[in-house]
């Protein structure tokens, strides 16, 4: 048996795994945001679509289709610089 001690800090969530069929990255087909929540996030296959709408709706999320579009803002943005060395 574990034990719960409290570290002032606040609330802790523990998300258990969601029971889904066995997919790669190249199946989620969507994906669900939620506005000041990026940690929300999750993705779904299209099987998965009315999962991701009830997710969406529960959490006043949005179902955004994948792959995302690739923009500027979505491309290389520091952090790594390839001259270094």
């Amino acid at each position: 048996m574990s034990a719960v001690t409290e570290d002032g800090s606040g609330l802790h969530v523990r998300q258990t795994p969601r029971k889904r069929a066995p997919a790669e990255i190249k199946d989620f087909t969507m994906m669900v945001r939620v506005p000041g929540d990026p940690a929300a996030v999750r993705v779904f296959t299209d099987a998965e679509r009315a999962d991701a709408d009830t997710y969406a709706a529960d959490t006043g999320g949005t179902v955004v289709p994948l792959p995302l579009p690739t923009s500027a803002k979505a491309t290389h943005t520091g952090g790594f610089n390839e001259n270094a060395g």
